[in-house]
């Protein structure tokens, strides 16, 4: 299978431009977190994020870094999809990424794409490819075409709220060895709604001591889910992180309880 880390860390918020404190955030997570592996988009801020990812890459170096970018549909063809991974490389000022995803479906040509993230790899512009907002009817048509069988990354939004992908696409790429890394992982907006008006996660944050926020990236982890978050401070991260390490199984029973998971399909949540 291939492998993946923990955790990844994310840039959305570097979408209108530079911020001290959010790239002091993100020179912690890699330098004092354990973090490697950053996580970008063609689409965040036009290049602003990648821009963001390009100054962490001169200040750490590249060897410390594995670096995810995305790559939009309508730029997944044979006319577009060189200058737009070129102009990607540019930004991050590196020679190579080393998880190139398809953002979203849309009407991408999935023959036309694997052929072209193949081209990619041979030439060494890329490592490995993946896509991302798959469910499991595209996933099947995507190993139905040639080149295919080798994505190795589905990015899906997932976190104890929103279970859907566990019914049938977690299982089904877990078969496929084809790892899964979630986005929204945090979403904190329904953690502070939601999450924390339910008297059984309380009970468990208070015995731990931990933010809710760690009880979800721990709970991603658990499933085997590589948990792609981010965060605007490093006191806000120190507390994040310790889901990296906080044992969710002896809560699993209650969790499910509390957020239960899928008993039939559910369509696939894309924020």
């Amino acid at each position: 299978m291939f492998s993946l880390p923990k955790a990844v860390v994310g840039t959305t918020q570097f979408w209108y431009g530079t911020n001290p404190d959010l790239f002091e955030t993100m020179l912690f997570a890699v330098q004092e977190g354990g973090i490697n592996l950053i996580d970008t988009a063609e689409m965040y801020g036009d290049g602003r994020c990648e821009e963001a990812v390009g100054e962490l890459i001169r200040t750490v170096g590249r060897n410390s870094l594995c670096i995810t970018d995305k790559i939009l549909p309508e730029h997944a063809n044979s006319r577009d999809f060189f200058a737009s991974l070129d102009r990607s490389l540019t930004l991050l000022g590196t020679d190579y990424i080393d998880l190139y995803l398809l953002h979203w479906r849309e009407d991408a040509d999935l023959a036309e794409m694997c052929s072209l993230m193949e081209e990619a790899r041979t030439a060494g512009k890329i490592r490995e490819w993946g896509v991302s907002n798959f469910d499991t009817a595209d996933m099947e048509d995507l190993l139905s075409v040639k080149y295919g069988e080798n994505c190795r990354v589905n990015q899906i939004f997932y976190n104890p709220l929103h279970r859907g992908i566990e019914f049938d696409l977690m299982p089904w790429q877990k078969e496929k060895d084809i790892r899964l890394m979630s986005y929204s992982t945090l979403d904190r907006k329904a953690a502070r709604s939601t999450l924390l008006e339910k008297e059984e996660i309380r009970s468990i944050l208070e015995t731990e001591h931990i933010p809710v926020e760690a009880l979800m990236l721990a709970f991603n982890i658990h499933h085997d889910v590589c948990a792609l978050f981010q965060t605007k401070s490093v006191t806000h991260l120190k507390d994040n992180l310790k889901g990296l390490t906080f044992d969710i199984s002896p809560y699993m029973e209650i969790i499910d309880r509390a957020c239960p998971p899928p008993s039939a399909k559910v369509p696939m949540e894309k924020r």
